[in-house]
């Protein structure tokens, strides 16, 4: 396919530098395979200038845009930087002109700069591109051929012009992404004095001048060009992206040709924007495929009564920038807006809200009851255990008693069962509760060590490092008993000198520590134990550990032989 564009006529030298032919400009050409295409001609993009202390440059590209610089996106000419441009599209090269000076007149001088002893280099986005180079060590464009030609012959063949070659340095190909900025530097080679700067920049640019005209008719799409649109013609420029049309309403997004190039010089060929309805995706290209030489006219994408109640979302997009999309919203208004269609959706979403919060409450409902059930299993095993617990504390008081009436001690052995029937009470009254204090677990376990010191010698310490109030501090009732009367019965043997049994009270923070230890034989802590008053103990830690998942218990127990036992309750959060 053909690529056609308007020349921008440049009076340049042919024969002589410093002399115009009038009817002399300059053509670029593609490049196909090396073969130079004669009817692929190009617009010049890019900045011929006059002054003899700056360079001219081209950027011919096959998207054939122009390069602008601020005064076409300011419209104030005193604002313009000379030596920043911006550019639109991503790929381009960058070619070096020895001429200058636009619209020459007969006789006028041309502008021209010897290259011989400048260097160029390029940086981009301030990072460095390419070193210093000299210029008249570059080659010819690869891609594009750029020829002085007669502008009398491009009247008569404008799609096939006859040239001569143009003399230019070719700095090499770039693609610039959003944003990005290439700076070329040149230098006197010999003083590596500064010549000239200039930057290039790629910007966002996206297709959003056109005009949004809505109507309501059952005309041709002719008869609404010719009626409908002249009647709402309004200045050409950005729009807004949101739109509303009432139901029953067709639309048109109306673009001028002359005037969606704003941004990309003043004299385009064709609309290159591409557009897609509903999604990002399956872009079409706006006036069809084919390409379309300039005109003053206008293209359209025709919304053709879309269905009241919808949203159209429509995406324009440049050919040659299509990581910029425009997203344009048309808001179709419900074709019956009365009270029963914004009661409807009301009391469709009441429904749904009273369904979902009874179902919560039932579920709620289940979850509480297998809780509950929960809790009743839990406690229920725990009253079991204690009602183990008491019957073996009896049976270990019995063997006591059993023991000093061998001993031909009924007086002391009177005393004991007392003593015992009284201890007994005490532990059943305290069994039936789920916690007591620690004070008055520490004096329910003291009643039984002294019980215990009547048959058997050894010492008993306890110490306090806490500092907190133990009658503030809720316990497990009777979790100590089977671990003292362990101590007690199998560690402070006959052998142990000086038997000594200790509990120590320690706050952690949050944690509290009950530590029961003894001086006695000690034993292989790798061994599992297997007494019934310790296997009851660790049930009952697991059955509280699962009734109270915040407050977790945790029992350990050190010991070797010959060495003692030290057995560690440790009750996490415990002080919260």
């Amino acid at each position: 396919m053909k690529t056609l564009a308007l020349l921008i006529l440049l009076f340049i030298p042919v024969i002589t530098r410093g002399q115009y032919g009038t009817n002399n400009i300059l053509a670029i050409k593609e490049i196909h395979n090396g073969i130079v295409c004669d009817s692929c001609i190009f617009t010049m993009a890019g900045n011929v200038t006059a002054s003899p202390e700056k360079v001219s440059f081209l950027t011919p590209n096959h998207e054939n845009q122009f390069l602008y610089t601020d005064a076409t996106l300011t419209r104030e000419l005193s604002t313009v930087d000379p030596s920043k441009f911006f550019i639109s599209m991503a790929g381009f090269s960058l070619d070096f002109y020895p001429f200058g000076k636009v619209l020459a007149r007969r006789g006028d001088s041309i502008p021209h700069i010897d290259f011989k002893d400048l260097q160029f280099r390029t940086l981009l986005n301030g990072k460095l591109n390419n070193d210093w180079t000299n210029v008249v060590s570059l080659k010819n464009d690869p891609d594009f051929y750029i020829g002085h030609a007669d502008l009398n012959s491009f009247r008569d063949q404008p799609d096939n012009v006859k040239t001569t070659p143009a003399e230019h340095y070719h700095a090499g190909k770039f693609e610039l992404r959003l944003n990005d900025s290439l700076n070329v530097e040149f230098r006197d080679k010999n003083t590596l004095a500064d010549v000239y700067h200039f930057s290039i920049t790629r910007v966002r640019s996206v297709p959003d001048y056109f005009n949004f005209v809505d109507f309501s008719s059952d005309k041709s799409f002719e008869e609404i060009l010719n009626t409908e649109i002249n009647k709402a013609y309004t200045k050409q420029g950005p729009q807004a992206d949101h739109f509303e049309i009432a139901a029953g309403h067709s639309a048109l997004l109306r673009f001028s040709n002359h005037e969606q190039y704003n941004f990309f010089g003043r004299t385009p060929k064709n609309s290159g924007i591409e557009y897609a309805i509903g999604k990002p995706e399956n872009w079409r290209r706006l006036g069809g495929e084919n390409n379309v030489k300039f005109t003053s006219g206008y293209t359209y994408i025709y919304l053709d009564k879309p269905k009241p109640g919808n949203t159209v979302k429509i995406f324009l997009r440049y050919k040659h920038q299509p990581e910029s999309i425009h997203e344009v919203t048309v808001d179709v208004t419900p074709l019956h807006a009365g009270w029963v269609n914004i009661a409807l959706p009301i009391l469709g979403i009441i429904i749904i809200a009273l369904l979902a919060i009874f179902i919560q409450k039932q579920r709620h409902k289940r979850q509480l009851v297998r809780l509950n059930n929960k809790k009743n299993e839990i406690e229920n095993q725990l009253q079991l255990l204690s009602g183990q617990l008491n019957p073996h504390f009896l049976f270990n008081s019995l063997n006591a008693v059993q023991s000093l009436i061998r001993q031909n001690d009924p007086e002391a052995a009177n005393q004991y069962i007392t003593e015992v029937a009284t201890f007994m009470r005490t532990i059943m009254d305290s069994g039936r509760k789920e916690l007591v204090s620690l004070k008055e677990e520490i004096s329910i376990e003291e009643k039984y060590i002294a019980l215990e010191q009547k048959r058997k010698t050894f010492t008993y310490s306890f110490r306090n490092e806490c500092g907190n109030d133990l009658d503030s501090i809720d316990f497990p009732p009777l979790l100590l008993q089977p671990i003292i009367e362990n101590s007690i019965r199998h560690g402070l043997a006959d052998t142990v000198r000086n038997p000594t049994l200790t509990v120590t009270i320690r706050c952690d923070a949050t944690d509290l520590i009950v530590a029961t230890g003894d001086n006695g034989i000690g034993f292989d802590a790798s061994v599992k134990a297997t007494g019934h008053g310790l296997s009851l103990t660790g049930k009952r830690i697991a059955l509280i550990n699962e009734k109270l998942p915040a407050m977790q218990i945790i029992l350990q127990t050190k010991s070797s032989p010959g060495a003692g036992t030290i057995t560690e309750i440790r009750l996490l959060k415990w002080l919260t």
